[in-house]
């Protein structure tokens, strides 16, 4: 099986989870651990990310760099449409080239393997949402979504950190699985703990990805802190949620 078969694999397998459990859902009015959002809102945006992101793998194929729009959906059967969404997908990777292009994902244009990481993570947090929402408040991440995260290490942080006007201050995430850190030298973020005050945090993994998704508040039971300059309440502001 080759890396992306394999994620592809993971990324329809976290979607057909949400689809199956969206099946089994009576209230679909009930909130989610995405703020505004009902599960119904959850479930057309899990829906409408499907169809938009297999058309970006679908464009990777056929040479363009045009990133697809927005897909509005008339139908409320959202699980059906992910689970064509899956399929939609499923084709794109199964009749892809080799080497693949750049896939022009809404976000950006990514290798296909990134791309296809970015799917497990999107799609794994927000099966997990849907299972906190219909009262599953102890479920866990999967394997696959917890590999994807710990995958990109500082990468994730670095695409969701947020300006700081501020000088310089550094995080370290320590989890079994992997230690990842970023650090803001006054301009700009990158890779590594830097110079500045530092804030070494140590977690489970899945309470790890959890701060890293900022599901989780850095000063939640499940986190330790090493924060000698008192710079903890400022990760907030640092990594902007998924």
């Amino acid at each position: 099986m080759t890396t992306l078969t394999k994620l592809a694999d993971e990324a329809a397998a976290e979607a057909l989870a949400f689809a199956d459990l969206l099946d089994e859902t009576v209230d679909r009015h009930s909130p989610t651990p995405c703020e505004g959002w009902t599960i119904d809102d959850l479930a057309a945006h899990v829906a409408s990310g499907i169809f938009r992101d297999a058309e970006s793998f679908h464009r990777a194929r056929l040479g363009t760099s045009t990133p697809p729009g927005e897909l509005a959906l008339d139908s409320k059967d959202f699980a059906e449409a992910i689970r064509l969404g899956v399929d939609h997908l499923r084709d794109a990777v199964d009749r892809g080239p080799s080497p693949w292009p750049t896939v022009p994902m809404p976000f950006g244009g990514y290798p296909a393997d990134v791309a296809l990481q970015c799917l497990v993570i999107e799609f794994g947090v927000h099966r997990n949402d849907l299972a906190i929402a219909r009262g599953d408040l102890q479920a866990p991440f999967s394997p696959a979504t917890l590999e994807a995260m710990f995958g990109f290490g500082e990468l994730y942080l670095l695409m969701q950190a947020a300006p700081m006007g501020s000088g310089p201050i550094g995080f370290t995430v320590v989890a079994p699985s992997k230690t990842v850190a970023i650090s803001w030298d006054g301009s700009a973020w990158s890779a590594g703990p830097g110079d500045g005050p530092q804030c070494r945090i140590t977690a489970s993994d899945d309470a790890a990805a959890r701060l890293m998704l900022r599901r989780l508040d850095i000063f939640d039971p499940q986190i330790s802190l090493d924060d000698p300059a008192g710079v903890a309440d400022r990760f907030a502001d640092a990594i902007r949620p998924l």
